[in-house]
């Protein structure tokens, strides 16, 4: 899900179910006279108005921020909430061993935020690159509950190469383990998937950013990755996903540490 922006309940929780599974100080009366309050530090960027669709060649080869099986519930430019400077968003849950016995009251039925499969799940960078945005120590809510206000949640932003950056929001509070500045291998864990936040249930958003300064997404292919066309069959992903395609990285990937619980057939329509 995007910040600042709520995703129907309907078509999220329909898409869910089936693959579900430091603010500035004042200063003082005494030595304020003549001087300006100190700004209180962006918690995130600002958004741009539009997406980069016309962005140079992607540079960067990326693999699926996750080890496992997962499963795609929001895609690019899906008139939901990726759409305007988030249009080439996507969202992320881990696959179900068994969707089809999960209906919406079942999926409900899941009030902590323990009970989802992608709580706490390691989120890891799809690419060598430089930590460029970190926030932090951000509440999370109850599933199925929202905050009237936009939240920034907690989230990492990376850099990768000259306008080439990631972005991973809903992060869970106080699992991110790296700092603005530092350097990250491919596979490294930079937090645990989250409900911070305006996300209504865990999930991990991924973009890839062609700004981060404002934020705007770009087009972008990812690679590295295989795709279940059958019980237990998988293909080479063609670097394009789409919402309902269940996906994990091919074996030798620098990002693949372990296979992940195979997930039942078919995938999820939206």
């Amino acid at each position: 899900m995007v910040p600042g922006k709520r995703r129907s309940d309907a078509a999220s929780l329909a898409v869910l179910a089936c693959l579900l599974a430091a603010a500035g100080a004042l200063p003082s009366s005494a030595t304020a006279r003549g001087k300006k309050a100190a700004a209180k530090p962006a918690p995130e960027p600002p958004a741009a108005h539009i997406a980069l669709a016309s962005a140079p060649p992607q540079t960067t080869v990326l693999s699926l921020p996750f080890d496992g099986a997962w499963g795609v519930i929001q895609g690019k430019d899906s008139q939901g909430t990726h759409k305007g400077y988030a249009a080439y968003a996507l969202d992320f849950v881990p696959a179900e061993p068994n969707p089809q016995a999960l209906d919406e009251a079942a999926f409900r039925e899941r009030k902590r935020l323990a009970e989802h499969p992608c709580y706490g799940r390691p989120v890891l960078a799809p690419a060598p690159g430089r930590v460029v945005w970190v926030h932090d120590g951000e509440r999370e809510l109850p599933p199925f509950r929202q905050t009237r206000k936009h939240e920034a949640g907690n989230f990492v932003i990376i850099e990768h190469r000259k306008d080439e950056y990631t972005e991973f929001r809903h992060l869970q509070p106080g699992s991110i383990p790296v700092k603005k500045g530092d350097r990250v291998l491919a596979g490294q864990r930079i937090g645990r998937c989250g409900n911070s936040g305006n996300a209504v249930t865990p999930h991990l958003h991924f973009a890839f950013l062609g700004s981060f300064d404002p934020i705007a997404t770009r087009p972008f292919r990812l690679s590295n990755y295989e795709v279940m066309v059958a019980p237990n069959v998988w293909k080479p992903g063609d670097g394009d996903l789409k919402v309902g395609q269940i996906i994990r990285p091919a074996p030798g990937d620098a990002t693949s540490r372990s296979p992940g619980r195979a997930p039942s057939w078919p995938p999820p329509r939206p």
